[in-house]
């Protein structure tokens, strides 16, 4: 029996469109490039439960609306707890963990159409999903560390460990074909091609049974799950709780500028800090 398919207009941050067996959900906050805010979180979540019960969907897209796949998680003021206590950051982190969760735990494939930035929370979630196609202007890292912040995680797990460390303790960002060469998407295109691309991998996939495809990937999940998965994400955000709940002189510094010059002053001065590295290299 197939389910009510979402609509439209039931959402403000996401776009669910249906072609069966495909549909594509876009996360749609274009202006903000589509920052991961508590809202979008919850709507990702409500389309992915309803398309997941839809039988005649087999498969998934996953794309982004204007200029980026997504930017990340949402650091506008009032976007986390102020000044937040250890466990206040870890009820926060708590709040948002489904949402990752949920994408690792859809029944069926998820492919990501990764274009622009693909940075920090949204990055993590295209290398959730189970495959990623990204343009050949994309630009893709975990940039949380230059906000004395950190992951969820899962990039060790995708990528050999040196480039893991190497990603994630400087927060650098890379481009498409070096993604594609450690292991972070499985294919580079040309920005006109992206979503036909992504749409042939979806149709090969809804060609197959789908309860081979579903007990395949729950195979796969497993697998990795045994090897400690989970348990090691449950643990590393314990540890960004305690980092989010400790004051650094460098987030000191960055809120200090925010708070008297706006955010857009603290990113620049943050930026300059390893542009000033760059510049020698």
């Amino acid at each position: 029996m197939t389910a009510t398919a979402p609509e439209d207009d039931q959402y403000e941050t996401i776009v669910v469109e249906l072609d069966y067996p495909i549909a594509t959900l876009k996360l749609n906050r274009p202006e903000k490039l589509n920052a991961l805010s508590a809202q979008l979180a919850r709507e990702v979540i409500d389309a992915l439960d309803r398309l997941e019960a839809d039988d005649e969907v087999r498969a998934v897209v996953l794309c982004g609306a204007g200029r980026a796949f997504s930017a990340g998680y949402d650091i506008q003021p009032g976007s986390d707890p102020e000044q937040g206590s250890v466990m206040q950051w870890k009820r926060h982190l708590e709040s948002i963990w489904p949402f990752s969760r949920r994408v690792w735990n859809f029944r069926k494939p998820i492919i990501a159409a990764v274009h622009g930035y693909c940075l920090g929370g949204g990055c993590e979630i295209a290398m959730l999903c189970d495959m990623t196609i990204a343009s050949s202007d994309c630009r893709l890292g975990e940039p949380e560390i230059r906000f004395s912040t950190g992951s969820t995680l899962i990039m060790p797990w995708i990528v050999p460990m040196k480039i893991a460390r190497e990603l994630l303790y400087t927060g650098k960002t890379i481009d498409a074909q070096r993604a594609y060469e450690v292991g972070m998407v499985n294919e580079v295109v040309e920005p006109e091609d992206l979503m036909r691309r992504a749409y042939y991998h979806a149709r090969l996939i809804a060609k197959v049974s789908p309860l081979a495809v579903e007990l395949t990937k729950e195979g796969i999940n497993r697998t990795y799950e045994i090897m400690g998965l989970l348990n090691a994400l449950n643990h590393h955000d314990n540890l960004v709780a305690i980092l989010d709940g400790s004051e650094t002189d460098e987030l000191r510094q960055f809120e200090e500028i925010r708070a008297a010059r706006g955010l857009r002053a603290a990113l620049d001065w943050r930026d300059q800090q390893f542009r000033e590295v760059d510049d020698r290299a």
